[in-house]
């Protein structure tokens, strides 16, 4: 089809990290346009899954969002600014998140060339179902005619900063579409949303299906030469905790200068042939010298791991995903503290555990495990 998309082709990577959380997902796009930047690495696509979010885009307030702060607290779900284009626009889990982060120096000046290759892959994708998805004059996005009218398909935001390409798409699966009605969703106030769920039932794709489908369709309609990618690291964090008169309390440690001077839980890599509970047992063991009942939090989340914060070379970029855990310790359980990693611990409650850890996939954890005691 002439006049969508690009045809020149360009390398470029997909990354396929599963669920991301929102505040990893921005540094994550902040890192990839520094590595694309110079024109001569490949473009690098994001394909990831975020938890409940409201984003507001440079034209959206916060009168855009019709609930309350403390309404959203209460379901987990988290609100954000963003330099992208449009309103307020929701991300959550069952919607297929595509950030592409594209160079378009060197004869693809084109952002508007850009916008119809990503709506033109979520068309293709929606056909490929037995949907029949199409534009909206006026109306960034692919639309599906419905019996109640049009109803958004797939949302598209991009930010563009000389030349490098930034946010994207997020094309609905089967997100929970009552969270839309907490919104505006892009300013829009007599249009609908749907999914491929909503509309399809039993016959819907799987998140993976879809994404397989989308993955292939943005590779022709963007022009992309796709490169192979290495598998992303493994890791675990397991939250460690005991109870006590006055409730539950968490145990973190302060890591040694060498080894990133933040507050944690035990976490550690996977090594070769061990699985994910396996590492989380050792882990506990050499770090805390503590034994106890291991749950599995059925949480994991990947990131990209920042060289300059790690101690790691530079190189091309690296991404891990790490499976959360949470262990109970007996109240009087000696911690037999790894001084070669960790300086000192502590045992606090939920909200100081919370406020002293320093990353957001921690302090996820950390609420869930505090939503699956309380309840």
């Amino acid at each position: 089809m002439t006049g969508i998309g690009f045809t020149n082709p360009r390398p470029a990577q997909f990354r396929r990290l599963g669920h991301v959380l929102y505040a990893a997902g921005l540094r994550m796009q902040k890192a990839m346009a520094e590595y694309v930047k110079d024109g001569t690495r490949p473009d690098q696509i994001l394909v990831l899954e975020h938890n409940p979010v409201f984003t507001l885009g440079r034209n959206a307030t916060r009168q855009d969002i019709h609930v309350a702060d403390a309404f959203l607290d209460q379901r987990g779900v988290e609100v954000f600014e963003t330099d992208r284009g449009g309103q307020v626009t929701y991300h959550g889990p069952g919607q297929v998140v595509v950030y592409p982060i594209c160079n378009l120096k060197g004869g693809r000046e084109d952002v508007g060339r850009l916008v119809r290759g990503l709506e033109e892959a979520m068309i293709r994708c929606a056909a490929d179902f037995g949907v029949k998805a199409d534009r909206l004059q006026g109306f960034p996005g692919v639309w599906v005619d419905t019996p109640r009218g049009p109803e958004k398909l797939g949302a598209l935001g991009i930010h563009l900063n000389r030349w490098i390409t930034t946010h994207g798409i997020a094309f609905n699966v089967a997100p929970d579409l009552a969270h839309f009605r907490w919104i505006t969703p892009c300013g829009i106030t007599d249009k609908g949303v749907c999914s491929l769920a909503s509309l399809l039932g039993d016959a819907a794709p799987t998140w993976d299906q879809a994404a397989d489908s989308l993955q292939a369709h943005m590779a022709a309609t963007l022009g992309l030469d796709v490169l192979p990618v290495p598998e992303s690291s493994r890791s675990v964090s397991a939250l460690t905790w005991r109870r006590a008169p006055g409730g539950v309390e968490i145990l973190v440690m302060l890591r040694n200068p060498d080894q990133g001077l933040w507050w944690s839980s035990v976490t550690g890599m996977v090594e070769p042939g061990e699985t994910p509970e396996a590492t989380a047992h050792r882990e506990l063991k050499e770090e805390t010298g503590l034994t106890g009942t291991l749950t599995d939090m059925a949480f994991s989340h990947s990131f990209w791991m920042d060289p300059a914060i790690l101690g790691l070379p530079s190189g091309p970029p690296r991404f891990n995903r790490e499976t959360c855990f949470h262990m109970e310790v007996a109240p009087g359980a000696q911690v037999d503290l790894a001084r070669d990693e960790h300086s000192e611990y502590r045992w606090c409650g939920f909200q100081e555990a919370h406020d002293l850890m320093m990353w957001e996939g921690s302090k996820a954890a950390l609420r869930r495990l505090r939503r699956e005691l309380e309840a």
